[in-house]
């Protein structure tokens, strides 16, 4: 036995609940186990529990981010790795370190699993994977004190009486948007498959071809019809479809026109459909007329298509959006419309199945508060980005590479992202780079304590400044020049 080994006792006889131990180098990662290590399992050489390993101290600091439970299962698993190789290995063997080693490189990557903040450098400002529009800094602070303490969610204070969740934010959303009532579920989807749902299940609702769309995730809206049993009555082309079209689908037992906003693409050139106010004064008023307008776009400088006001002014009966994308706010199916309409969806039996809690509502109701008192003026988290003068945002990309050398900036163009305005984009700069191995960078980057996600271009990485804080620059900086001096 070596001088330099300590023994660990075994909590158990089980010969899986230990692995023996004695000097080996470290390996790059646990798929080399099998080349490059392995050990002797007999009594010549100490004993190393699970629990030692979940002990040590730079396997500690994971207990707080994916738990000690986990992180013991993952240790288990490597060890049964190991001893799975040992079998029909005798000639290797593992030191302490070793072993830990090859642990913690599991523990990381279930580590980069649960939330955490990342800097999105990839040119699209609301990224979807990435969480779209951060909630404001602002509002997030005000809502904290109800969250951690008891509410009146469901309570109704004057009348000391249970209250309607949510109806203050209601009120707040009528006011808004000029509707007539409002809901909220928790995302846009459930608002969309609630409307049909109510109002035209086993009956008929009549979709434009060219809108019968497909977002991330598998979300189709034919699949959505069928599910919340409503017959799809397809009308037009995939890029023409006349006010014709729709009445000529139209039968006794047509509920609705479903008009929806296609959210990530763009039909350009030979392209026709009516408006939605053309849409209102045709056909009858028993068929209720709904857009999904998706991206929650209120300025109308913003996007050529028919934003919320405009298209509830125009005569759509119901419009519903999301909450965390251009309306910037937190994740939410907004419904705003008739109350004739509202009022039905609202006493559906899957009203409860997709309610939203405590927190959803409060930071809704704060962002809508913070955009009233503005008095229209408000900027959301995209509409700020792209108000930044382009100077401003070049000289930004100058600072953080500023005596670093190997990146220069370069003009690149910017997307809104979040299914918002497809096919748009704004001039912007990026910072770019040639490392010698691009997938070993994106790697290095991605395993940061605070992951950064840039984007690839050819032979190029990119790094767009626009939505990187500015309390961020000195933390990208440092990562710069582990950069320039590990991967150049």
């Amino acid at each position: 036995m070596e001088a330099d080994e300590s023994r660990w006792a075994p909590r158990s006889s089980k010969a899986l609940d230990v692995i023996t131990t004695s000097a080996g180098s470290t390996p790059a990662s646990s798929d080399k186990i099998t080349k490059h290590f392995g050990t002797i399992m007999n009594n010549k050489f100490n004993l190393i529990q699970t629990n030692a390993v979940l002990e040590d101290e730079s396997i500690k600091p994971y207990h707080k981010i994916i738990s000690r439970p986990i992180a013991a299962d993952i240790i288990r698993e490597t060890l049964e790795k190991l001893r799975t190789q040992l079998k029909n290995n005798d000639n290797l063997s593992y030191s302490k370190e070793d072993i830990i080693k090859l642990c913690e490189i599991e523990i990381k990557n279930k580590a980069n699993l649960p939330i955490k903040k990342v800097i999105n450098a990839t040119g699209t400002i609301m990224h979807t994977n990435l969480g779209r529009s951060p909630i404001d800094s602002e509002v997030w602070d005000s809502v904290r004190e109800l969250n951690i303490n008891s509410n009146n969610l469901e309570y109704n204070i004057n009348n000391e009486s249970r209250g309607i969740r949510g109806e203050f934010v209601y009120s707040l959303l009528s006011k808004l948007t000029c509707a007539e009532d409002a809901l909220v579920v928790n995302n846009n989807a459930a608002a969309v498959f609630l409307i049909l749902k109510t109002l035209a299940s086993n009956k008929e609702v009549i979709v434009s071809r060219g809108e019968q769309v497909q977002i991330g995730g598998g979300f189709r809206i034919p699949d959505i019809l069928k599910e919340a049993s409503a017959k799809l009555i397809e009308v037009g082309t995939t890029n023409i479809v006349d006010i014709k079209d729709y009445e000529e689908a139209i039968t006794e037992n047509t509920a609705m026109i479903l008009k929806v906003h296609t959210s990530n693409f763009k039909i350009r050139g030979f392209v026709k459909s009516p408006s939605l106010k053309k849409l209102r004064e045709t056909i009858p008023d028993n068929i209720a007329l709904v857009y999904d307008e998706g991206a929650g776009i209120f300025d109308e400088s913003m996007s050529e298509e028919e934003h919320i006001k405009y298209a509830l002014k125009s005569g759509a009966d119901l419009v519903c959006f999301s909450g965390d994308k251009m309306f910037s706010s937190v994740q939410a199916g907004i419904i705003v419309g008739k109350k004739k309409y509202i009022e039905k969806i609202y006493k559906h039996p899957l009203m409860r199945a997709f309610r939203c809690g405590k927190t959803v509502l409060s930071i809704l109701e704060k962002s809508i508060i913070k955009r009233l008192n503005t008095e229209g003026n408000f900027k959301g988290y995209c509409e700020t980005l792209l108000s930044i003068d382009k100077e401003i945002i070049k000289q930004k990309a100058l600072k953080i590479i500023e005596n670093i050398e190997g990146f220069e900036v370069v003009e690149e163009d910017i997307e809104t992202g979040g299914g918002a305005m497809p096919d748009t984009f704004y001039p912007s700069y990026a910072i770019s780079f040639r490392p010698k191995d691009i997938k070993s960078v994106i790697k290095f980057m991605h395993n940061l304590d605070v992951p950064i996600i840039p984007k690839v271009k050819k032979d190029s990485v990119l790094m767009y400044v626009i939505t990187i804080n500015d309390e961020d620059i000195n933390y990208i900086k440092e990562v710069l020049i582990q950069i320039k001096d590990n991967y150049f």
